[in-house]
This record gives structure tokens, sequence and C-alpha cells, in this order.
């Protein structure tokens, strides 16, 4: 088969081009799909002792069924049909390596993730909007967060080289199958690294992995993420392939919360991010490679709807600024960060909405911290924050196994098997709403 190369994406020095042209992408992340997220789908857990507590309560067969509807059924045509109308021209694809890899046996890989994948893949090519595949979860954990769906806390992929072996392999698996494939766009190695402490071990991989890729495919741009969920390049030596580009997200909140009050002037805001952005962009400078800002986004509330928009504004004006392309952080979910999501009456939302009552992403992190803490104050001396912050990610897993089995799994048990498997059908198009003021806010940039 003779590739049509001028169909592809490609880096052309600092600008991402087809057939010559430049383009800036600008979209959104399909995030909590192949790799459930708790605070975001409304359900506490990491995405594997999620599907376990379904397994428990309804049984392995029903529960496969479940999750096989929910991925088949959580976007459509009409999805595709709105992302295009506001000008988006491309979507992020996070995927939990599980649906290629079974723990007890990586040697054979599991098919199912290319049905998904292939699913959503084909929307893409239907309405020429472009996907980046996106690893968000590899075996022990590129971080140690909940979204990487650690049970541990600790970022194990950078201990162990059987663990990056095993996902070396599968880019190359993945590489070989959508070789032919020009609306990929790119392939994003592994999402927020962090805590990654060896130079050596952070750089071997990405030259590995790129090595393994390229065994297959010459064409396809491959994305590289920074340390510290993907904010601090230091580690990183540049890579002599000419079709490698960088990613780095940006939420500047994290260390500056005041930011998010209407009190704030916005100048000052703007002042806020812009030196954090500087700092993030600064990075283009050491590679001379085009940037993605792979994720920004808030936790969107009513009330406070027009001023959030101001702040998406001002990130966004940071990025177009500076000519880097980004993706909003997410497309749909639970009412949570997505520009669309399932209308209140829906049964999704009124389960997620009775566990809101006694479970939030932000207690969890809160009460993390106090146990860490309590911990040190009781049995040893008081501990700084720099020892506190690596420990309240491990404190964080342990309660999360407690939340699943005495919030998640009761939820579950007060539902009836053929009451669940309707629960996919409230992402459908038609039983969701949209913020039309971030409809507004993306167009402005697209059109």
């Amino acid at each position: 088969m003779t590739i049509q190369l001028e169909k592809f994406v490609q880096v052309r020095g600092e600008d991402f081009t087809v057939n010559g042209e430049k383009i800036v992408f600008r979209g959104f992340g399909l995030g909590s799909w192949m790799n459930l997220e708790h605070f975001m789908i409304g359900l506490p857990g990491t995405d594997t002792m999620i599907k376990q507590a379904f397994a428990e309560v309804y049984g392995e067969d029903r529960s496969t069924a479940f999750f096989d509807r929910f991925l088949l059924e959580f976007v459509g045509e009409k999805d595709f049909a709105f992302l295009k109308k506001i000008g988006v021209n491309h979507l992020r694809i996070p995927f939990n390596y599980k649906y290629f890899i079974d723990d007890q046996n990586p040697a054979v890989y599991k098919k199912e993730g290319f049905v998904y994948l292939d699913h959503i893949i084909a929307l893409c090519e239907k309405y020429e909007i472009y996907a980046m595949l996106d690893l968000h979860s590899v075996p022990g954990g590129q971080n140690p967060d909940w979204h990487c769906d650690t049970n541990s806390g600790l970022p194990l992929f950078w201990e162990y080289s059987a663990l990056r072996d095993t996902v070396i392999g599968l880019w190359g698996h993945i590489a070989d199958y959508y070789k032919d494939q020009p609306w990929i766009a790119a392939y994003d190695i592994v999402n927020e690294p962090s805590m990654v402490t060896n130079a050596k071990v952070f750089n071997e991989f990405y030259e590995r992995v790129i090595a393994e890729i390229r065994k297959y495919d010459e064409h396809h741009i491959i994305f590289i993420e920074g340390n510290a969920f993907t904010t601090d390049f230091t580690m990183l030596d540049p890579v002599d392939d000419p079709q490698v580009a960088y990613e780095f997200h940006f939420y500047p909140f994290v260390d500056e919360p005041a930011v998010l009050t209407p009190e704030m002037d916005r100048t000052r805001r703007r002042e806020i991010f812009k030196e954090a952005f500087d700092k993030l962009v600064s990075i283009r400078e050491k590679y001379k490679r085009p940037l993605w800002c792979g994720e920004l986004g808030l936790v969107f509330e009513k009330e406070q709807i027009d001023f959030q928009m101001t702040i998406i504004e001002d990130m966004l004006d940071l990025c177009e600024a500076n000519d880097v392309s980004w993706a909003l952080w997410t497309y749909k979910d639970a009412a949570t960060m997505g520009i669309v999501y399932p209308r209140e009456d829906t049964p999704w939302r009124q389960l997620t909405e009775e566990i809101k009552l006694v479970w939030n992403q932000h207690k969890e992190q809160e009460k993390g911290e106090a146990l860490v803490d309590y911990m040190a104050a009781t049995y040893f001396k008081p501990i700084s924050v720099e020892e506190r912050y690596p420990l309240q990610f491990r404190m964080r897993t342990l309660m999360q196994d407690i939340t699943v089995e005495q919030i998640l799994k009761p939820h579950l048990q007060k539902r009836s098997w053929e009451e669940m498997y309707e629960l996919p059908a409230s992402f459908h198009w038609e039983q969701c709403e949209q913020w039309d003021e971030l409809a507004a806010v993306v167009e402005k940039y697209t059109k």
C-alpha cells in the first residue's frame, strides 16, 4: 500500500502542517471514556476499582456488557456534528492500557482496544477531525494519582524496566495497526508522568518507544510529555526524530487557587497566568519543535459560568498569542468539566447526585492530607509539606478502596441490573445539554 504522506499531519520546524500548510490544533479531550476518572464520571474509585465493583454486584458478563454499551454510546454522530459546528479540528483520545494488555498474559494483545478506538476514529475520519491517541494509564502507574488507575499511589512504572518494556511493545503494536491512518495525527506516549527521579530512565524510555514505533510507522507525530504532570522538562534531552513534538498541560490554579475567585482583579490573574505559561512555552527554545497544550480547563458551576468563561478566555488567549495548539479538558462527563453533560433528570445524574451527598474528590484530597498529618502527629514528628505531598497520594488509594466498598457498591446494589443497563443512554446527545457559553468562546478562536 502506498502512503499518501501529504494527508498526514507533520512537524515542520516549530509548526504542525498538513500538505505543507500550517495547522493549529484547537479542540477537546475525550476524558473519562476509555479511562474512567472518578470525579468526572461521578463514581468513586479508580477505573479498575469501578469496573470490579460492577462485576462483584452484577457479575462479570453483565459488567462487560455495561461498559461495552457505555463505550460505544458515550459519543455519536450528533456529538461530532456539534464539534464540527463549533470548529473543533482534533480530539485527544485517552485510553487505559488494560484494553490491550492482560496483566497475567502481557505477551498476547487483546482486541477490544481497537474495537473502541476504531469506533471513534471512524467518526473522526467522517467529520474530518484529527485524533490524538493518548495512553492515559500504564502498568504500575506513571504518576501517583487516580487518573492513571494506580492502586498504590506510587509511580511504579518508572521503577521497573519490565513495565516499560510492556508499554514499548504495545506502542509498536498500535503503530503497526494505525500506520496508514492519516486522521490519527499523533501518538501521545504517556499522560502526565510525575515523580520521575531518574533522568537516564526517563530519556531511555522515550528513545526506545520512539524506536519501536518507527519500526512500523515513520510518519505519525509522537508527543513527548514532561515530568511533574507534564510541567517540567528539565530532565528530557532533545530527541533526534523529525516527527517528535512536545506537550504540556496548563492548570495554573493548582499553585494559585486564588485565581479562581471573582475577587481577584482580572489583570492580576492574567499576570499570574502569563508567568506560568511563559515557563512552559520556553521549552520551544530548547527543543525547536511545535507545542501542544494537551489539557486545560475548569470545573464548571452554573452560578459562576460567565466569570469562568473569562478564565477560559485568559488561558486560551495565551495559547493563541504564543502559537500553541490546545485541547480543552474535557468534551463530555457527568457535569463536571465537560462542555456536554447529561441532564439532571437522567438516570446517570440521579445516581451521581446521590453519591455527591457523601463523596467528592475535593473532600478525598483534603482527608488524605489530614490523615497524613494525623499519622505524623500521633506516631511521629510533624512532617514537611514536601514529605506530605507524596504520602497523601498513597493515603488516598486506601480511601478509594473504602469508598468503593462503603459508597459505590451499596449504591449499585440499590439498582436492578435492568435499571443499571440503561444508564449509559444518559450520555446520548438527546439526553444531554451543553454550556453554550463555552461553545461561544471556542468558536471565537476556531472561526
